[in-house]
């Protein structure tokens, strides 16, 4: 049932956003596509990780834990986007004589 309610206010965000954009007066097409993806990113990532830790949004307690672990989630994602992009940044993008194309070689032969 969750599951259901979570696809239905995707869905209603999705029409909302393509209502927004078709109409002709409205000239920041673009802020309203990006707030309709970040209403879709917070409330996916919310349901995610209030499914996954079986979090409890009835009460006080429940919602100050959510938010703690909510807010967790999305620094740890942040850290290991952050880490991501440092190791990527440090790689050798300029030599093309690693093993990749010396093993797509050898298969081609």
């Amino acid at each position: 049932m969750v599951e259901i309610i979570n696809w239905l206010v995707i869905g209603i965000l999705i029409v909302v956003g393509v209502i927004a954009i078709k109409v002709n007066h409205l000239k920041h097409k673009f802020f309203i596509v990006m707030l309709v993806l970040l209403a879709l990113f917070l409330y996916s990532t919310i349901a995610l990780v209030t499914e996954e830790e079986k979090l409890d949004l009835k009460t006080s307690e429940g919602l100050f834990e959510a938010s703690k672990v909510y807010v967790g989630w999305l620094a740890n994602g942040f850290n290991n986007l952050k880490e991501l992009t440092g190791k990527a940044i440090k790689m050798d993008w300029t030599s093309t004589e690693g093993e990749f194309f010396e093993e797509t070689n050898k298969k081609r032969r």
